[in-house]
């Protein structure tokens, strides 16, 4: 057991000093942290030092503070500190044992004071002081189990979310169980997986997964703060790949800086303490959960260009904003494709289709006459990354960039040239007439035609991928934009439109309320009556049955 932290106040230096004796004297278990004169001197001492205190002797009738009105101090200075009291006092008066009582006293002593009645309060202070503290101790175990079953559920409703197809944004009710604030996605990939394999038994390979999983929860518990300002999820998504969340309640500026700190901490030890190198991907942060599944979109993308940048890397927009191509194979592309990468991205939205089919021919007739494939590889690649990095960096314009991963692995895979071309092709012409729908319908803003296929599409599966696709805008920054401009999320928009609508047809229409579930999106009619009566206060069968009543 703890010793128990002890103060003793008394005006009077033998009373004070004979206390002390006789609480060294009871035994070990007492730790006498300061000795005093009077409560100011407590209050200076407690304003000076962190420390909480399990009792306080004090008598009652001193200058300056007495020891009521002391209690009544140390308790408003810091009120998660239910310390015991006891009163020493030489005036027999039962309006002070009354008030004593009331302030939480444990015992009241009269001087001078009998050692054995001392004693016998002790023996009772001792045996209080224990017993809250084994209740402080299961409590605690209890909130920790609680708080441990809710990590592992929000941890389990993460992975799903990144594993599975996107979701109808207006079922994806399980991100109300997460705080609001800032969020940040890590996602952390060994290097070379495949061409290492044989290298270790199974059973090595099972060690270097434990440990992998040890690492990266311990640096999210390093990551995590004291008061859950900042709090981190982790799960493995198959192999040696793993998926990280940082979280911050504080909208603060250096939330990007800090999970930079984070992955290369991270990076480090996954160095350090095995055998692998480890490339890590990091997202920008963004405020609504629910553009997850996008960012593992973006964060796959990131990691493909350790093929040409080389692994044990941390990929961020910051990273590939200021990346070059240095590998010493891509002669071509590091002295020639700058331009005419540069040029054709110049070309999109602005020129005639058949212009930039034309630079692309011109562009291909001189790498069919390389030799190396792996030269025509890096030439393309190049290209890919260039323009992937331009329209990145526009998020304002929002265009949204054909699936990096997927056209880089095809430029790897690929073995038809003419293919190749096609390909890369229309992921140019793809994202130039994306450009010109913009440019030619600019009375009708984003939100509005965002608002629009929302109600043409209400009662159908609607992804934020669907919406975006709709607009032409980058799924992250289309949320953000979205927020900024009717001061709600698309969530909240799309389920509030919902049970607007059901409403509406409770009151016009006869109809049976899992069809009008249907007829809003909702397939699951119990979670659509659950969402109802929160937002109207009545299940949708009873406000059907109120309504009627009214007329």
């Amino acid at each position: 057991m703890n010793k128990i932290k002890t103060i003793i106040v008394d005006d009077e230096v033998r009373i004070r000093t004979g206390i002390e004796r006789l609480l060294q004297k009871f035994g070990d278990n007492w730790d006498i942290v300061g000795v005093f004169s009077d409560g100011i001197e407590v209050i200076e001492f407690l304003k000076d030092h962190t420390i909480e205190i399990d009792l306080l002797i004090t008598d009652v009738k001193m200058p300056e503070i007495d020891g009521l009105t002391l209690i009544k101090e140390m308790k408003n200075m810091n009120r998660d500190n239910d310390f015991s009291s006891i009163i020493v006092s030489g005036y027999d008066d039962f309006q002070f044992l009354q008030t004593a009582i009331r302030e939480g006293a444990l015992d009241y002593i009269l001087k001078p004071i009998d050692r054995k009645q001392f004693f016998e309060v002790l023996q009772k202070v001792e045996k209080r002081i224990e017993e809250k503290r084994l209740e402080t101790y299961k409590w605690n175990d209890l909130i920790k189990q609680s708080d441990q079953l809710t990590l592992t559920k929000q941890t389990q409703l993460l992975s799903e979310a990144i594993s599975s197809e996107p979701e109808d944004i207006a079922a994806m009710y399980w991100i109300k169980d997460f705080p609001e604030g800032v969020y940040q996605a890590c996602y952390v990939s060994v290097d070379e997986f495949s061409s290492r394999t044989s290298e270790y038994s199974n059973e090595d390979w099972g060690a270097f997964a434990f440990a992998t999983e040890n690492i990266i929860d311990e640096v999210i518990m390093e990551f995590k703060d004291s008061e859950h300002q900042q709090l981190g999820w982790w799960w493995r998504e198959g192999g040696f790949h793993f998926w990280v969340l940082l979280f911050s309640m504080s909208k603060e500026n250096n939330f990007f800086e800090k999970g930079e700190t984070f992955t290369r901490k991270l990076k480090s030890c996954l160095n350090k303490y095995t055998p692998f190198s480890f490339s890590i991907a990091q997202s920008n942060p963004f405020e609504d959960l629910f553009i997850l599944p996008e960012m593992k979109k973006q964060l796959h993308s990131f990691i493909r260009m350790r093929m040409i940048y080389g692994g044990n890397q941390i990929y961020s927009s910051r990273l590939t904003n200021e990346m070059k191509a240095t590998n010493g194979n891509n002669g071509f592309a590091a002295n020639n494709m700058k331009e005419f990468a540069s040029k054709l991205t110049n070309m999109l939205g602005k020129s005639e289709t058949s212009k930039i089919e034309k630079e692309f021919s011109d562009l291909f007739k001189r790498i069919k006459l390389m030799r190396s494939p792996m030269e025509i590889q890096y030439s393309l690649e190049y290209l890919i990354i260039y323009m992937f990095k331009v329209y990145l960096e526009d998020t304002e314009s929002g265009i949204v960039h054909s699936d990096l991963g997927d056209i880089l692995q095809a430029i790897k895979s690929e073995t038809n040239l003419n293919q190749l071309e096609k390909r890369v092709k229309d992921t140019f012409i793809q994202v130039h007439k994306k450009q010109l729908v913009i440019q030619q319908d600019p009375a009708l803003t984003p939100i509005m035609k965002a608002k629009k296929w929302i109600n043409e599409h209400l009662s159908q599966k609607i992804t934020l991928q669907d919406i975006s696709d709709y607009v032409y805008m980058n799924p992250t920054y289309f949320c953000h934009y979205f927020k900024k401009q009717t001061g709600k999320t698309v969530f909240d928009y799309i389920t509030d439109l919902r049970l607007e609508t059901a409403k509406e047809l409770l009151q016009e229409q006869d109809l049976k309320v899992t069809e009008i579930s249907q007829l809003v999106g909702y397939q699951d009619s119990k979670h659509f009556s659950r969402l109802f009566k929160q937002r109207w206060g009545s299940l949708p069968s009873e406000f059907k049955k109120k309504y009627k009543t009214k007329l």
